[in-house]
């Protein structure tokens, strides 16, 4: 098997950015009251429980806000563990403009979404998936969430997050992986909702197999600007930017 490189590259300008600009983060409290049970002022573990690491800071919800100072031009992690988890997910974001953000508890899937405060709107992402060279004998698969795309070396291959249920989180699962097709006399257990070109309405439940994952984690978006993908088929090579 070959080794898939990833290279990740982050274009934003800065407009004018100074070192002293900072982004913001907060958690919303404001929806908590009917979780409280017996007239009681502390919040269930399941919600409690929930904390992240910006930045090496640590953040719960109603803990305070964190200040983290903006970087265009470098990749960013944020640490978050869920309720009764061991291990802390780790999520891949791009800290590029000096805005508040602030996190929603999820009541459906108990995770969180991310809300700009400057639109008051929760942001949702998309990708711009490429192949940087052609390869007639192989098919990819890219995916931002629920939602994937077949990617060819075309330039419009951006794909959205139409397939996404409203109660998802905001904060999704990004892989780039080799398929095959699946044949009727296949016992194929993947699936997903797939964008097609030209077609208004995807397929919703096109399945596959997987043969290889070139590249696969979880990413928040900070901004409405696609994120780039490309792969190339002949160096086995993903550059993010």
């Amino acid at each position: 098997m070959k080794v898939t490189f990833i290279i990740i590259f982050f274009a934003f300008f800065s407009n004018g950015l100074t070192a002293q600009e900072y982004a913001e983060f907060s958690t919303d409290t404001t929806r908590f009251r009917r979780f409280y049970k017996n007239k009681k002022t502390n919040l269930p573990e399941y919600i409690s429980n929930q904390e992240w690491y910006i930045n090496g800071q640590k953040m719960n919800y109603g803990s305070g806000k964190i200040k983290v100072k903006v970087n265009p031009n470098t990749l960013d992690t944020i640490l978050y563990k869920g309720y009764r988890r061991k291990k802390f997910d780790t999520i891949i974001c791009n800290i590029a403009e000096a805005k508040k953000y602030k996190f929603y508890y999820n009541e459906c899937c108990g995770a969180f979404n991310i809300k700009d405060e400057s639109t008051n709107s929760f942001i949702i992402g998309k990708i711009n998936y490429r192949l940087k060279s052609k390869a007639p004998s192989k098919t990819y698969l890219g995916t931002l969430g629920e939602s994937g795309i077949i990617v060819s070396t075309k330039k419009d291959n951006t794909l959205y997050t139409k397939c996404r249920s409203a109660m998802s989180p905001n904060i999704y699962n990004i892989s780039f992986r080799e398929i095959e097709y699946c044949s009727n006399d296949q016992n194929c257990t993947e699936g997903i909702c797939l964008q097609k070109e030209n077609q208004k309405e995807p397929q919703m439940n096109f399945s596959f197999h997987t043969i290889d994952v070139k590249m696969k984690f979880l990413f928040m978006p900070l901004t409405s600007d696609p994120v780039d993908i490309t792969f190339d088929p002949k160096t086995n090579q993903v550059v993010i930017f």
